[in-house]
């Protein structure tokens, strides 16, 4: 019998304990949506009661008792599917190609610029919003949904297509050359042997893309004004204002928006997992 180490026990309990820590309050919040607004302040507290959803139809009404903080969910819950998949398609489309030009083609810098365009990543933050609110307000895009989709696109092409460059480096160039012998030309090779042979790299950018701008917030509260235009995580922090932290309304809130997430990592799993370890791999 193989004999257990104490400190593999230890870090085991410990890992177990941290799990739980870190998950309980997101459980406790699913947990909450389902439970009628009267028993959500009840002491003690009810661990058994009749499950109910009138906080989930409360997000997709009329809008008739909110306040004009913010549209009905569904209009938010559009905004941010609008915004998120417009960004993953743009910024995947040119990113393939970027990619494909520093996997494929060799020139001065090369490696130089590519890992600049990774470094570019720690620049995003909290001090680009004074000079990202003038630029979109020059360009008289303030308070639109297509302010936020060139932001996003504009943010998001340099890390995939690092993801793309190192996704491509891994497939052959042999094939690019059968292809040639057979009379293929350059982007007949590049759209239908290359680009097919890679959508697992490109699924893994599209997921990363999509992700970062479903969950953006604060380019979105300072971009956007109006509340037709406002996304899911701006309507999110607004149920405060408006339900008086309601915690029904919040956990709901929150589970549609973890959703489009999880669906999307569930389905895309072994694409995900296999584009991750092409991507991750430089040189």
């Amino acid at each position: 019998m193989k004999n257990i180490k104490p400190i593999n026990i230890i870090n085991n309990i410990l890992g177990i304990v941290l799990f739980i820590y870190i998950l309980f309050p997101v459980l406790w919040l699913i947990f909450s949506s389902f439970k009628p607004s009267e028993l959500l302040y009840a002491t003690p507290v009810s661990y058994f009661f009749e499950p109910t959803f009138s906080g989930y139809f409360d997000l997709f009404d009329d809008g008739s008792h909110i306040s004009q903080v913010t549209a009905p969910w569904r209009v938010l819950i559009g905004n941010s599917l609008i915004i998120s998949l417009s960004t993953a398609v743009i910024v995947v489309f040119f990113a393939s190609f970027a990619g494909y030009a520093f996997a494929r083609i060799d020139f001065p810098g090369r490696d130089y610029i590519l890992g600049g365009l990774l470094i570019s990543r720690m620049f995003q933050g909290a001090a680009l919003l004074i000079p990202t609110y003038q630029l979109i307000a020059f360009l008289d895009l303030y308070d639109s949904i297509i302010a936020l989709i060139l932001l996003y696109s504009a943010f998001g092409i340099p890390f995939a297509t690092w993801i793309c460059a190192s996704g491509l480096k891994e497939i052959p160039k042999e094939l690019e050359e059968s292809a040639y012998v057979d009379g293929a030309s350059k982007i007949k090779t590049i759209i239908f042997v290359i680009f097919p042979l890679a959508i697992p790299t490109f699924v893994t950018a599209g997921l990363w893309i999509f992700v970062g701008a479903w969950s953006e917030f604060a380019f979105a509260s300072v971009l956007i004004d109006s509340s037709e235009n406002k996304t899911a995580t701006i309507g999110l922090v607004n149920l405060n204002d408006q339900f008086s932290a309601s915690f029904d309304k919040v956990g709901a809130a929150a589970v549609l928006i973890s959703l489009p997430i999880l669906v999307l990592f569930t389905l895309g799993q072994k694409y995900f997992q296999k584009g991750l370890l092409e991507g991750s791999v430089k040189g």
